[in-house]
């Protein structure tokens, strides 16, 4: 791991801080540490910081509100660190952008790999021309040079997660594409047994594209396959 790869833990309890960046930084990570909303912010104009580890309970605030300025204003990837019972505040946070999550208590192993599986894919993406494209499907017009949806001439805000996984389903029409395939292509990494992130993101695009006619969805769930996008699409 290069050592200019510079993580910022947002936790107020700095025994879970001091754990993280001893562990990290025996690894090469760059560690630095705020406690509150308004320390993040601080850190964040400070550092150049690739991985944001950010806690849902603050004193100040709640993660979940810090995720749209972090994604809108900064490069940083966001891993959500969620208490394991509030379910709700993780799908939430997946759908305002967060790019993981981990369950509070976690091993700081699998926090490794979830790191470099989010570094991984920013990685991957940086590496990728720029993609001059539209991909216009029903009534919708879907624009890779500034990454936006549009209903005829109203544009429909997709978080990056979302906009991730419409592209993918965008790219292979009429095809079946099941959970680990999508988990791969937009996050880096499979899906495990219970990660409902795949599920959490169709449910928001279901919910922002309704189909042209109610006889044909426009997405299809698969039992035991996946997902399909059930329309024609031109590129130009």
């Amino acid at each position: 791991m290069p050592e200019t790869t510079c993580l910022l833990i947002v936790d107020d309890e700095p025994d879970i801080q001091s754990l993280i960046k001893r562990y990290f930084s025996k690894l090469g990570f760059c560690v630095v540490c705020a406690g509150s909303g308004r320390e993040m912010e601080q850190m964040l104009v400070k550092h150049s910081v690739d991985i944001v580890l950010l806690d849902i309970c603050l004193p100040d605030t709640s993660g979940i509100d810090l995720l749209p300025r972090i994604k809108q204003h900064y490069a940083a990837a966001v891993i959500m660190l969620t208490a394991q019972a509030k379910t709700e505040q993780r799908i939430t946070g997946l759908n305002r952008g967060a790019d993981d999550y981990l369950p509070k208590p976690f091993d700081l192993a699998e926090l490794h790999a979830r790191i470099n599986a989010v570094l991984r894919r920013n990685e991957h993406m940086a590496d990728k021309p720029i993609e001059l494209k539209k991909y216009q499907f029903q009534c919708y017009t879907l624009d890779t040079q500034t990454r936006s949806l549009f209903n005829k001439n109203h544009e429909i805000k997709l978080s990056p997660a979302e906009y991730d996984l419409l592209l993918v389903l965008l790219k292979n029409p009429n095809t079946v594409l099941d959970r680990d395939y999508l988990m791969l292509t937009t996050r880096g990494r499979p899906a495990s047994a219970h990660d409902r992130a795949i599920d959490v993101r169709m449910g928001q695009l279901r919910k922002k594209l309704p189909p042209k006619s109610q006889k044909t969805a426009l997405f299809t769930t698969v039992r035991g396959g996946g997902y399909m996008l059930n329309a024609t699409v031109q590129v130009t």
